[in-house]
């Protein structure tokens, strides 16, 4: 087909039409460039080729890069503050309810769950001479949490992560688990030699209050002041928590009132490992943060700043064990967190739940950590 058409025909029929004035100022169309058109019509489409094109510059690239990464980095700290937040309340929604669960324990069985049932009886013995089963107050509470069925594939006359018990203590239970601690691996526990697993248990972020006293010469509430590493206090029942090997306390226990007396608190996993388990007879609880990564096996500096295992399940706190507290960091039995605030969730007596800094005033917090040393905290 032939686009062209002749200037001559073009003004002729543009006479014809008595357009003539108008024929003067309209160019005729070229034809295309396969068939060798007009040079005019090629520039006309380079032009336009030419001033169309959209492409960035290496420059305004570059530009663009450096304003995205800056708008990143302002809108994610307040992205990840965001996100602690709702991890720190999820932290406080599961000690609530295991608050709530503590109370309808008391109301069916009469008592509060003991910190760990052993065959050890002897009040002044120390966790060394334990002999099991080891099961802990966490475990007790299952059936108080909507976790009947975990409940009730334990043998609680078998002891903890061993024979029949082996899968269901490695069951992992959000409840209590804080949604900030990304460490929620089941974890190895050795015996004393420092070369056999004895078992390996479910990992857990939340330990009851054995007292001020070290959880070792507390585990069986008498106290003998083998342990008195905090400010001066009271000893046996005045120096307990609510927590302690084969434990049976009442809310009329708790004289120093439920609303001031912490029961449970935040352990976090780079500190030390703790479980929901039980207190696995012979085995070991390390200080990560004595220098050595979480879950690492021995030996180490974390093994070498050791606890039996009763620390796997109980915590103190006192004057100079205050709650995530840089020094001293040897002691794997007392209370951590990875939320930010430098401090760490506890849960009250009358299911309050509290976040309780590294700040606060060392007499009080030893004060609040025992059901019946009678203190005065000095209106904190």
């Amino acid at each position: 087909m032939n686009f062209s058409i002749s200037r001559s025909r073009l003004r002729a029929g543009c006479e014809a039409s008595g357009a003539a004035n108008s024929c003067e100022r309209v160019d005729p169309p070229l034809a295309p460039p396969w068939e060798g058109g007009g040079t005019a019509f090629d520039a006309r489409r380079l032009g336009r080729r030419k001033w169309s094109r959209s492409a960035f510059t290496l420059v305004e690239l570059l530009v663009v890069i450096a304003i995205i990464g800056l708008l990143v980095g302002l809108l994610l700290p307040a992205v990840q503050a965001a996100r602690e937040a709702a991890r720190r309340t999820q932290c406080t929604n599961n000690l609530k309810q295991i608050g709530l669960a503590l109370q309808n324990h008391h109301d069916s069985k009469g008592v509060f769950p003991p910190g760990y049932i052993d065959g050890n009886t002897n009040p002044a013995s120390t966790p060394d001479n334990d002999i099991g089963p080891g099961w802990g107050w966490a475990s007790f509470l299952l059936p108080y949490l909507e976790q009947g069925n975990v409940y009730s594939q334990i043998n609680f006359s078998q002891g903890v992560g061993v024979n029949s018990n082996t899968t269901v203590s490695q069951q992992p239970l959000t409840v209590y688990q804080c949604p900030s601690d990304p460490l929620q691996e089941a974890f190895a526990v050795y015996d004393i030699s420092l070369t056999t697993i004895i078992a390996t248990v479910a990992h857990g972020n939340y330990v009851g209050c054995n007292g001020w006293e070290e959880c070792f010469w507390n585990a069986g509430g008498a106290g003998n002041g083998g342990g008195a590493d905090g400010l001066v206090g009271g000893l046996g029942a005045a120096g307990d928590g609510l927590f302690y090997r084969n434990s049976r306390f009442t809310v009329a226990n708790v004289t120093d009132g439920l609303s001031g007396t912490i029961f449970v608190g935040e352990r976090s996993s780079d500190h030390s490992p703790s479980t929901w388990t039980g207190a696995v007879t012979g085995g070991l609880c390390p200080a990560w943060m004595a220098g050595q990564a979480p879950n690492s096996p021995p030996p180490g500096p974390a093994y070498d700043n050791t606890d039996f295992a009763e620390a796997l399940v109980l915590a103190h706190g006192n004057g100079t064990h205050l709650p995530s507290a840089d020094f001293p960091i040897f002691d794997p039995d007392t209370f951590y967190s990875m939320h930010s605030g430098k401090g760490a969730n506890f849960l009250f007596g009358d299911g309050s739940v509290r976040f309780l800094t590294s700040s606060i005033d060392p007499n009080t917090y030893q004060y609040i950590c025992t059901i019946a040393g009678g203190e005065v905290a000095n209106g904190q």
